[in-house]
């Protein structure tokens, strides 16, 4: 946990010439405590979950009337994706968050998987078991939402150890402490600087008016994919792209060590290689073409690399989750070779596990500010 001792701790910014541009804004208020300091760094209110999850409609026409008259029969459950519509106001009835404001995605509606335990345990409580176009109330007390504000949890440093990145701090960027926490800048003064840890919302009551618009897929219909092509920022931004993709995360796969941080991982000592993890609806688009998105953004010659990215972190690879997944794999492996006169050099394993990346690396370059809406054909920048 955090303490006054924290005040030594060196502080990482998010990016020092980019990203603090863009991490300004309310945590979004729907997400558990136990995310709550690492969702600090999101971009917008209420339009990225952890793992982003943006449920898609992507039927067309008939098929898509059918999916909705389906939808409206069925009711939310743990492990489904769901779209739904909310206002957060606390007892003072100020307005703190709202689907309105919501950017990316289906305007005006936030997309999430349930059951992953990004969610306060209360509003997700309170979606189960709604149909669409139902809507409930729920009001969580403090202990229920992020707990009471902790003074212990504010600290301040003087610029003097913060280098020279200290010059770009101003009240309300985001910073990533060396824990891998994310923290905000409350105070700047000349000579010091202010960083709370405690959540925005911490030691208020939340009120909440939640409308559930639609039910995406179901667990039962949602299929995994897992593979890795060097910096996973890119990829997983090609694959949010992708019609039928209902959500995406970024981590680390196929090492030794347990829940690695992205400094083990990048010393190559864990034995991991960054992973994308996809979730979609094989309904709407299958594995096969989304192998075409991984060869569409990956060299499969380079042992160990990609581009100017290089060590056995980077190494390409698709893990396949099951026996129709690998023979997928091997035979789109085999059909990629007659492209290149050089040897494929692509792992085609079973997926071992999966541990998430830290919060900022989650959605990265859409938190960035490039366009992750379904179809868009804009040239993916990973630096810059």
């Amino acid at each position: 946990g955090f303490g006054r001792s924290m005040a030594g701790v060196l502080l990482i910014l998010a990016c020092a010439s980019q990203a603090l541009a863009f991490q300004t804004a309310l945590a979004p208020s729907l997400f558990s405590r136990s995310s709550a300091l690492s969702s600090c760094t999101r971009s917008s209110a209420v339009s990225i979950a952890r793992s982003n999850l943006p449920a898609v409609r992507a039927l067309r026409g008939a098929r898509h009337e059918s999916a909705l008259r389906m939808s409206a029969e069925l009711k939310a459950e743990k492990g489904d994706f769901v779209a739904l519509s909310y206002t957060l106001t606390l007892d003072d009835g100020k307005v703190m968050d709202s689907t309105e404001n919501k950017k990316g995605g289906r305007p005006g509606l936030f997309e999430t998987e349930l059951g992953t335990g990004d969610l306060l345990a209360g509003v997700e409580n309170a979606i189960v078991g709604l149909a669409p176009g139902e809507q409930t109330k729920v009001r969580l007390g403090v202990e229920e939402a992020f707990g009471p504000y902790n003074p212990d949890l504010s600290f301040t440093l003087p610029k003097s150890q913060l280098g020279p990145q200290a010059a770009q701090m101003e009240a309300g960027m985001k910073v990533q402490l060396a824990t891998g926490d994310v923290a905000r800048i409350s105070e700047v003064t000349s000579e010091t600087v202010t960083i709370d840890a405690n959540h925005p919302l911490a030691g208020e009551a939340l009120n909440f008016d939640i409308a559930l618009d639609s039910i995406a897929a179901k667990a039962g219909d949602v299929e995994t994919m897992t593979v890795a092509g060097g910096c996973f920022w890119g990829l997983e931004l090609a694959y949010q792209r992708v019609p039928g993709v209902l959500g995406t995360a970024v981590g680390y796969t196929q090492g030794q060590q347990e829940d690695p941080t992205y400094q083990e991982v990048c010393s190559g000592a864990t034995g991991h290689t960054e992973a994308v993890r996809v979730k979609y609806d094989p309904k709407v688009v299958d594995y096969a073409e989304l192998l075409d998105v991984f060869f569409g953004r990956v060299n499969p010659t380079q042992l160990n690399r990609q581009g100017n990215d290089v060590g056995t972190q980077y190494r390409s690879g698709i893990y396949f989750h099951n026996a129709l997944q690998e023979l997928a794999a091997k035979a789109a492996l085999e059909k990629a070779q007659d492209k290149y006169d050089d040897k494929i050099v692509v792992e085609c394993l079973p997926a071992d596990q999966f541990w998430m990346a830290e919060e900022y690396h989650q959605q990265y370059l859409e938190k960035g500010g490039q366009d992750a809406s379904k179809g868009a054909e804009e040239t993916i920048r990973c630096y810059g």
